[in-house]
């Protein structure tokens, strides 16, 4: 069976598999979209993520119950599968991620996308099942349809300060194409103000969008989400908020 990729462009690219596609699609970018500057290693994730991503992707003009449940060792597998295959159906460029990117050292690592998929998804899973990446998920049906990463600030090289130690940086809401536009983002946050409070914790911050072009690029939150929940503005240039804890 043909395997092949359609290009923002509209070109169509064609090989035997996956595998034979790689070449040929690196080869289309390089001429004609040089300036993605794309590696193997980054197409190879895409084209991975395309095949993998088979999620639904219109949207449903209801949606059932919702349940928000913390992120634990216990929910690594089902928050693991929801990035496999329900998160980015729409839009596998982003299918590598795994919300790997702070962890990582954000954008201070100048090696990101080198990764493949492989590499951040058992990353995550490590990290989840140790305690290291926390925060809730959203349930519909049994199966996870939403994500807010919400972890301490220490655990995030891409954000740490050396100051760390009483806040919790939300860094990522992910929510599945069906799920989108229902009020799930907002679930997500409740869910992780009240799972915080009287934890420890001193602070939350967020470092949201004020105008997302695209809802892929909302995926810090907006800011009018984190001032709902009594946010506030401490920083412009970074945009980032907090709200105390307890």
């Amino acid at each position: 069976m043909t395997r092949t990729m359609t290009c923002d462009c509209e070109a169509v690219i064609s090989a035997e598999d996956t595998e034979s596609l790689i070449g040929p699609v690196k080869a289309h970018f390089d001429e004609a979209h040089p300036e993605f500057e794309d590696t193997l290693a980054a197409i190879r994730n895409y084209l991975e993520s395309e095949d993998r991503s088979t999620g639904p992707t219109e949207r449903l003009a209801t949606i059932g119950d919702v349940e928000i449940l913390p992120i634990g060792p216990d929910s690594a597998t089902d928050a693991i599968e929801f990035f496999d295959t329900d998160a980015f159906p729409d839009n596998p460029w982003w299918g590598a991620c795994y919300c790997m990117f702070y962890p990582r050292g954000g954008r201070t690592n100048e090696n990101w996308g080198q990764e493949t998929w492989q590499e951040n998804r058992d990353g995550q899973r490590h990290r989840i099942e140790t305690g290291k990446t926390t925060g809730m998920l959203a349930y519909s049906g049994g199966k996870v349809v939403g994500w807010c990463n919400a972890t301490p600030r220490a655990e995030l090289p891409g954000l740490a300060t050396g100051d760390d130690e009483e806040v919790v940086s939300i860094v990522c809401f992910v929510i599945a194409p069906p799920y989108r536009g229902r009020g799930v983002a907002t679930r997500l946050l409740d869910g992780v103000v009240n799972h915080f409070t009287d934890t420890g914790f001193r602070r939350l911050e967020g470092y949201p969008v004020r105008e997302a072009k695209d809802e892929a690029r909302a995926f810090h939150g907006t800011l009018d989400l984190f001032l709902r929940f009594g946010f506030e503005v401490i920083s412009e240039e970074p945009l980032v908020v907090g709200r105390d804890l307890g």
